[in-house]
């Protein structure tokens, strides 16, 4: 759909929205709106997609809200912000209405977008939104995000994953490092979007590890805060890329490869790497299936799984992105089948199979 379209398109529907002052189907937790990056934000697109049907969505910005607050004081009055209009191509990005105070659970759909790094902060967030009521749908479900790591979860699936070692003190970070047949990657579990990579040879020197370990191993309490995650190194990453598959309660919505920038070996769109286009390999459509049975139904619906060939080697669930990319390749709007999907979940469709005019342009994962 061109730009054109889409802005008409949005004052088509404009009509159907409900007032300003009305209760919102729809609330979207976030970061600033200042640090919104129109030309990798997924939840740009997705507010353009709600708007344009004519539901209402309310945004809320989690860095406004005191999170030392007791869960009931917090939930009842949330400062939100009706979301007027979104447009990457616009400036701002994103025109809001005035803050007004909102109780959580008043709402159909909370859509978290918190970008990482899960720390003490966003434990907080994540525990005040954990409370609410089941019938609230939340995607993803607080209670499970805390559960898990993106870097670690993957492995609860060996028989699809890269290996992975969490080290939580420098002995095992050695050890890990030294198991390793050629090379290790080191990831501290606390960042993300590629800082912090660091690459060790089997027999690297002690003290360049521990120079490691003292700058990314954190002190947080909880084990899934601190500590540095340890794989094989995984030699497609140079020609095949890192590949994100998107899947939303079971659907697939896309992928995308991921490929380093020249003399780089690092992925990540952040770290400059390129984007093209990948059809997923029926090994990879059997890792998604598998995942997605076993985590859809405990509430963690939008999925971003990324491989390195046909290994896994991170589960994205606390706001997984790539979506612009995948449309750039994939010549579509995966939005619209997000928001489907979304739809589908608040009317009560429940996460189950697709029917046939629902199924993804992949093979069905079900």
């Amino acid at each position: 759909m061109s730009r054109a379209s889409a802005s008409q398109r949005q004052r088509r529907l404009a009509s159907l929205r409900l007032p300003l002052g009305a209760m919102a189907n729809y609330l979207i937790t976030a970061d600033p709106v200042a640090s919104f990056q129109p030309r990798f934000d997924t939840t740009l697109r997705v507010m353009a997609e709600l708007l344009a049907r004519g539901l209402a969505v309310d945004y809320c910005d989690l860095l406004a809200t005191d999170p030392s607050l007791p869960s009931e004081r917090y939930l009842a009055a949330l400062p939100v912000q009706r979301v007027l209009n979104a447009d990457p191509a616009r400036v701002p990005c994103v025109e809001l209405g005035p803050v007004r105070p909102a109780a959580a659970g008043a709402y159909e759909v909370l859509l978290h977008r918190k970008d990482p790094p899960v720390d003490a902060r966003y434990r907080a967030y994540a525990g005040h939104f954990a409370r609410l009521p089941p019938e609230t749908l939340q995607i993803n479900a607080p209670a499970e995000v805390l559960r898990h790591s993106e870097h670690l979860l993957a492995a609860d699936f060996p028989a699809y994953a890269v290996p992975t070692t969490h080290c939580l003190d420098l002995a095992t970070l050695v050890a890990a490092v030294r198991a390793q047949p050629r090379e290790a990657v080191a990831k501290p579990i606390a960042e993300c979007s590629g800082h912090g990579i660091a690459f060790f040879a089997p027999d690297v020197g002690l003290p360049e590890l521990q120079v490691y370990w003292d700058r990314y191993a954190g002190t947080g309490e909880d084990p899934l805060e601190r500590g540095v995650v340890v794989q094989p190194y995984q030699e497609a990453i140079l020609d095949r890329g890192d590949l994100r598959i998107l899947v939303m309660n079971r659907r697939i919505l896309g992928s995308v490869a991921r490929v380093p920038r020249p003399g780089s070996r690092l992925a990540n769109l952040h770290q400059g790497a390129s984007v093209r286009a990948f059809d997923p390999t029926p090994r990879q459509l059997e890792a998604v299936a598998a995942v997605a049975e076993r985590l859809t139904p405990r509430g963690l619906y939008l999925l971003g799984l990324d491989f390195i060939g046909d290994l896994l080697s991170e589960l994205n669930f606390t706001s997984p992105s790539a979506m612009v990319q995948i449309n750039e390749v994939m010549h579509k709007r995966a939005e619209v089948e997000l928001v489907d999907e979304i739809e589908h979940l608040r009317r009560g469709g429940g996460s189950g199979p697709r029917a046939p005019a629902r199924r993804p342009a992949y093979p069905s994962i079900m």
